[in-house]
């Protein structure tokens, strides 16, 4: 076994992946949308074929055989036909257009939805260890990239392509010689493009990675402006993200210079190919090689069109080029994350287990997050279906480590997990948790009504239900008072309901889950002495009919579990009821008599104040 160090590489460690294949994995996502691709590529075939003919029309056909013929009856029937030409390209083109961004805007939401359903899927450790704004860059500023290439630049890259074709056909088909004189600039593009390639690409990796720094300090300062706000860091908060902003500007600056020195060189080169056509074709057509005056002037005037369209899609092209790279950097990343494999899934051909009766067995179970320094050292203990046990011990005992490996966050790098005698690899995730209650000891409350956050726990649930869960935990009565009662929404991670209310309402989402088996994580230990009381009153209507495991700060809750486990450096070394352990004089005692002897010391110092 690997280990569990799932961690997003730097910029700097990153095997860096070719272009092709990261295009080929990109047009993947075009492949559901075919009848749209369709629509998309006949209208730009059709807004090509009638852009090339306008210029055709207005030169050999207007200027050299109407106007300077002075055919006016020609020169109206002419114009109608041009007028018509335009008309079709300017439907087409819109018709384009809609396309190109239905297209665009369905891939980006397929890639969004592949992003957010693979990230329910990898393992918690990824979590522990990635930066949630990073993550989120990915899921949005990288697919918004994405988004852009392709509705501002593949529809015109496939319309270039097929104009520049066809330009150059019927430059060639009017007058082959100026037409390859005109093409003489063609390797100095390419020379442009093979030069300039690698700086691109480096350019637009970076101000991908320092977006991505920019939005991860900013999740990161809003979801702590209460510490930040508590210790005065505000300036130090202020002066580091203006450090971050500040290096994605210089990103974004160096990416700016590179096309700043790109730009130009392409435009006099287009320059340089205009010169060609009017020096070129200026003596072609005095030598007579042009035809007649007439047929000179406008194969002059067709071929300086021409040569102004033909520039026109080699900038498009260069332009796109420059967006591809930042597109292709954006999509590395996308394809880094959805490429982060879950190291646990369920094995093949597993049954599901519709009842558990709640009997958990360890078995000579050993665990490190870092395979050289293990947390659990050859642990092994069982919890009687319907029996309370509770688990105690100094903080880096290995505690939550159990309960992480029970609900099968982790697996263990030897020894067995059971669950009524099944080992819980052989039972399906979505099983297993299904039957597992779980308060942590950091209560986490979704954006929306109390009612939906203790929903949450069993979403069929009716409203009689949870409000008898709410009132079997002592939640009930402060939810009433609520505004709205238990409809009242809360803000983002429960904002507006104290740490002991949010705490209660987390006691009633796992009581409503009726789990056969309920893990109360330090779930205590952030209340205060009254919201306590309540818990210990709703924890014998908690741990009636089912097995528990309780994970206990405060001692003053284990007085009616059946046993206590008592843990230390990832062993447990004693065992027993309460008054067992205290006989023992062991560890427990000790931290017993220190916690009480502190609760104890508060006490008396409350009263000399007063």
């Amino acid at each position: 076994m690997s280990g569990y160090h799932w961690r997003i590489p730097l910029e700097e460690e990153k095997k860096k992946v070719p272009s092709r294949e990261v295009l080929m994995r990109l047009l993947r996502y075009l492949l559901p949308y075919k009848t749209d691709m369709i629509i998309a590529l006949t209208s730009i075939t059709v807004a090509s074929i009638t852009g090339i003919a306008a210029p055709y029309i207005l030169g050999k056909e207007i200027i050299s055989r109407y106007i300077l013929r002075g055919d006016v009856e020609g020169l109206l029937w002419i114009s109608v036909i041009l007028i018509i030409i335009l008309l079709v390209n300017f439907f087409a083109n819109s018709i384009r257009t809609y396309s190109i961004r239905k297209i665009g805007q369905k891939m980006l939401l397929h890639i969004r939805s592949d992003l957010f359903k693979h990230l329910q899927k990898i393992p918690i450790s990824f979590y522990e260890q990635a930066r949630s704004g990073d993550i989120i860059s990915r899921v949005t500023n990288d697919t918004d990239s994405i988004g852009e290439a392709f509705t501002s630049g593949v529809a015109s890259i496939i319309s270039d392509m097929l104009s520049l074709v066809m330009i150059v056909a019927v430059m060639i088909k009017i007058n082959a010689e100026l037409a390859l004189a005109s093409m003489t600039v063609i390797p100095i593009l390419v020379l442009l493009a093979l030069t300039f390639n690698s700086k691109f690409k480096a350019a637009y990796r970076a101000t991908r990675m320092r977006i991505s720094g920019v939005t991860t300090k900013l999740e990161e300062s809003i979801s702590g402006i209460r510490e930040i706000k508590s210790f005065t860091r505000e300036k130090n908060t202020i002066e580091e993200f203006r450090n971050i902003n500040l290096a994605n500007l210089q990103a974004n600056l160096q990416a700016t210079k590179i096309w700043g020195a790109f730009f130009p060189i392409i435009r006099m080169t287009q320059a340089l190919g205009s010169g060609i056509v009017i020096i070129y074709g200026g003596m072609l057509a005095l030598n007579g090689s042009l035809g007649t005056v007439e047929e000179a002037v406008g194969v002059l005037v067709t071929f300086l069109i021409y040569v102004r369209m033909f520039f026109g899609p080699v900038f498009d092209i260069t332009n796109f080029y420059n967006t591809i790279q930042s597109a292709l950097a954006a999509a590395e990343r996308i394809f880094e994350l959805l490429d982060v494999k879950p190291e646990i899934s369920d094995a093949k051909g597993i049954a599901d287990i519709p009842r558990i009766e709640g009997e958990i067995t360890f078995k000579n179970v050993t665990f490190g997050y870092n395979l050289n320094h293990p947390v659990l050292h050859n642990i092994s203990f069982r919890i009687k279906p319907k029996e309370a046990v509770a688990i105690v011990g100094p903080t880096g005992a290995g505690k939550t480590t159990i309960i992480k490996l029970l609900i099968r966050f982790y697996d263990p790098q030897s020894g067995k997990i059971m669950i009524d005698g099944h080992d819980i690899k052989h039972i399906k995730q979505r099983m297993l948790r299904r039957h597992i209650g779980i308060v942590p000891q950091d209560t986490f409350l979704f954006s929306g009504t109390i009612m939906d956050n203790i929903r949450y726990g069993r979403l069929d649930a009716t409203e009689d239900e949870v409000i008898a869960a709410a009132k079997a935990v002592g939640a009930h009565k402060f939810i009433e008072n609520l505004p709205d009662g238990y409809y009242t929404r809360l803000g983002e991670r429960g904002t507006g309901l104290s740490v002991g209310q949010r705490q209660l309402i987390s006691f009633a989402r796992a009581l409503l889950r009726n789990p056969a088996i309920l893990i109360l994580d330090e779930a205590t230990s952030s209340v205060d002495p009254y919201t306590e009381l309540l818990i210990k009153r709703a924890m014998k209507t908690l741990l009636k009919n089912r097995t528990a495991i309780i994970i206990a700060h405060r001692f003053s809750t284990l007085r009616d579990v059946n046993r206590i486990l008592v843990m230390d450096n990832g062993r447990i070394i004693e065992e027993g009821t309460h008054q067992e352990l205290m006989r023992k004089k062991g560890l427990y005692y000790h931290l017993y008599k220190m916690q009480f002897r502190d609760i104890d010391r508060d006490a008396v110092q409350t009263v000399k104040n007063r």
